[in-house]
């Protein structure tokens, strides 16, 4: 069976009571793969219980986010906070399974929460990213060694991929999502060449010479002077 269907059979029978579910994630996005689970927001009234809960059904591993308005609400502040949507991503974008009303203006809620984006850096937060990604770069072009070459690479492209996406207000992401945040700019062509080097061989001088022009344009590298906490 398709996700969506495995996903609507799922919710009649574990959650029949549901006011509404929406499947999310890759199966919710035409992205599954044999690996992917189902990931499926279910609402009941106010007064019902918040959780999340990891089941088997048919084949298919279940993540399923039990929530209510009251706490929908809640989660979309504390993600927006975190500047890393899961729950709005799913409510937006996902698949409406079952619906006994107010399906459409959850959804429709949910997309302008995302397009509303996460919160902003501060002027602290920039320059603390900016001084982690300019030590990291300044280690890279530093060593010799594949081993440690590697390390530090990863640590680059996941340093310079959150300070591009949050200097241009989008939305965070880990793992493939960070990609696919990243392919949420497509006009933007560091995006498309910091996608374009984690296609490739992974070049270290390349991704600094990425990394470098993302920084400047945040405010550029930082070192000497720079001071955390009060003196």
């Amino acid at each position: 069976m398709d996700p969506v269907s495995v996903a609507r059979s799922f919710v009649a029978y574990a959650h029949p009571a549901a006011e509404l579910s929406i499947l999310g994630g890759s199966a919710g996005t035409g992205k599954a793969t044999a690996n992917s689970d189902l990931d499926i927001v279910i609402l009941y009234p106010n007064g019902n219980s918040n959780y999340a809960e990891t089941t088997r059904y048919q084949g298919w591993v279940v993540e399923a986010f039990v929530h209510t308005p009251d706490s929908v609400a809640f989660w979309y502040e504390k993600e927006r906070a975190a500047r890393c949507a899961v729950l709005g991503d799913i409510c937006a974008n996902g698949v409406l399974l079952t619906n006994r009303g107010g399906g459409e203006s959850l959804q429709q809620g949910a997309r302008d929460y995302m397009e509303r984006g996460p919160e902003p850096l501060s002027s602290h937060e920039r320059d603390i990213r900016r001084y982690d990604l300019s030590n990291s770069l300044d280690d890279l072009r530093g060593t010799t060694e594949p081993a440690e070459r590697y390390a530090i690479s990863t640590e680059v492209f996941c340093q310079v991929v959150e300070l591009l996406l949050l200097h241009e207000g989008a939305w965070l992401g880990k793992g493939k999502w960070m990609v696919r945040r990243l392919e949420q700019l497509p006009q933007n062509q560091l995006a498309a060449q910091l996608l374009s080097w984690a296609s490739s061989k992974h070049d270290a001088l390349e991704l600094a010479e990425i990394a470098s022009e993302v920084l400047r344009q945040a405010g550029g590298y930082v070192m000497e002077g720079f001071v955390r906490g009060a003196r």
